[in-house]
């Protein structure tokens, strides 16, 4: 229980989601590193899930939300004038 998380033992995920997540997580470090944070996609997601404490309803509205959400209500720093979000496409790797 003592154990910092960052030195427990991990386990490797792999799962598909939709590019604009995708893109929406690089626009979230590249916030942290603009804040001062050297992080990685990987600390920013683990933080998000690890400060998540949501009540079964709450949990439910967000995944019916997600479900509902269009391409431009994900992408950060898009103009809502915009007809058009583009979409960045990475090798895979690390970047």
């Amino acid at each position: 229980m003592t154990e910092l998380l960052r030195d427990s033992k991990d386990k490797q995920v792999s799962f598909r989601w939709p590019m604009a997540l995708d893109q929406r997580l690089d626009a979230l470090v590249d916030r942290a590193e603009a804040a001062g944070e050297r992080t990685t996609r990987r600390e920013v997601l683990a933080a998000l899930i690890a400060n998540a404490d949501l009540a079964g309803a709450e949990l439910g509205e967000l995944i019916r939300g997600l479900r509902r959400a269009r391409v431009g209500d994900v992408v950060l720093d898009a103009d809502p004038k915009d007809n058009v979000v583009t979409l960045l496409n990475y090798r895979p790797g690390p970047r």
